[in-house]
């Protein structure tokens, strides 16, 4: 009778355990999930003020730190039951058991800073600007098509393809081209090779409806780098106006001038497609001179692109040849997508809101406050950092194609 009661109490006591360890790998998993959360990426850098992620710092340690904490009351406990289990089964007295060492965790990250090292062994710091692949960082979600890859962002002077730029550097990429009219470009290259510790961003000044231009700009990339295998082509430009206008004075309509219209199809229409077609041109070109030629899963991505679509493009008063070209940009990238998967290339656009950028504080203050800020759910404008982290989203996660739209929850009256 009494062996029957030993054998059940083992018994409740092993499955009980086996929760616990449950348990303590879902934390473990959440650790690190947690920590690819607040830190993009985990790519080889260090930490420090000058980066856009020194401000999470404190919320990344506290939380960090509530899990170990949490960690180990599950090992303690995994303790006591192995103790209990072995003093039943094998009448092994609960004082012969050493109980696990408990190294006292920091309270606060301000402690945690100035607390002494414990001696077990820590993980090493990935040396700021090493290669991700040959410092052996993990696959961590995020990363996944970034990692080493060169990339190719027009529009990157400031606003999203800035915030976007910054963001493929961060994750790990071997270099990004960044591509702009501006010469301030060259500027914001430096200062994201300052920030990452590595020469990983290159300015390009020129004008991206110049076909030419664009064609250097790929050729440097293959010649320093590799071959492309990444492009957002974020430029464009808005002249917004009515297309029918009554002049007060003359009775007459004036029409949205036809210049204007190719302008801005040209910059936000046109010339994003050829950027990217250069991209998948390239890559197919490598492919055949590998022998290679329809594209195998097995294979692995070989390029994604992301066009930057607009919620204009559902019609917005005031913005004819904006909405237009955003649209099409919808029918290009599901067409792209079907021709260039065939070299392994994935296509997709991403429809921002209204994002805090030179091109929406051109509208005003007092016409955001009117006429965008009440119609969005978050009733703020959407920080390009957001925009940026969609989009990296878009070229880690091969399983998502299409249209993503980022909008904030904005939906504006009829």
């Amino acid at each position: 009778m009494l062996n029957k009661l030993k054998g059940t109490a083992v018994g409740e006591l092993f499955r009980d355990a086996c929760k616990l360890g449950e348990e303590n790998l879902k934390l473990q998993k959440d650790i690190v999930v947690g920590w690819s959360r607040l830190w993009p990426g985990l790519s080889g850098r260090v930490q420090t003020t000058s980066t856009p992620f020194a401000e999470v710092r404190g919320v990344w340690s506290e939380t960090v730190q509530n899990l170990a904490h949490k960690q180990r009351e599950l090992v303690n406990k995994q303790f006591e039951f192995a103790r209990k289990t072995l003093d039943l089964a094998f009448g092994v007295a609960g004082n012969e058991l050493t109980p696990p060492v408990k190294a006292e965790l920091p309270a606060t990250p301000e402690a945690a800073e100035k607390s002494p090292p414990v001696s077990e062994p820590a993980i090493e710091p990935q040396v700021r600007g090493a290669s991700p692949v040959e410092s052996g960082r993990p696959y961590i979600s995020g990363t996944q098509n970034i990692v080493n890859k060169i990339a190719v962002v027009t529009g990157a002077a400031s606003g999203i393809g800035e915030a976007v730029s910054r963001e493929l550097a961060h994750r790990g990429a071997k270099a990004v081209m960044l591509v702009d009219r501006s010469d301030q470009v060259v500027a914001l290259a430096n200062a994201i090779n300052e920030e990452e510790g590595r020469t990983v961003a290159i300015g390009q000044v020129g004008d991206t409806t110049d076909a030419a231009f664009r064609k250097r700009v790929f050729n440097e990339a293959v010649e320093r780098y590799g071959i492309v295998s990444i492009c957002v082509p974020a430029a464009g430009i808005t002249r917004d106006a009515l297309s029918v206008r009554i002049d007060k004075e003359t009775g007459k309509a004036d029409l949205y001038p036809v210049e204007t219209f190719r302008q801005v199809t040209e910059v936000n229409l046109i010339a994003p497609i050829y950027w990217a077609i250069e991209m998948i041109a390239r890559i197919a070109e490598d492919r055949r001179e590998r022998g290679l030629k329809r594209w195998e899963p097995e294979e692995k991505i070989q390029g994604a692109i992301v066009f930057l679509g607009s919620v204009s493009s559902q019609g917005n008063k005031g913005q004819i040849s904006y909405a237009v070209a955003k649209a099409g940009l919808e029918g290009a990238a599901a067409t792209l997508m079907k021709e260039a998967i065939f070299h392994g290339v994935r296509c997709g656009v991403i429809h921002p809101g209204f994002t805090d950028t030179p091109m929406a504080k051109a509208l005003g203050s007092d016409f955001l406050e009117k006429y965008v800020l009440p119609y969005t759910q978050l009733r703020r404008l959407i920080r390009p950092e957001e925009i940026a982290d969609a989009i990296c989203f878009m070229i880690s996660n091969s399983a998502v194609s299409g249209e993503l739209w980022a909008d904030a929850g904005w939906h504006p009256p009829a």
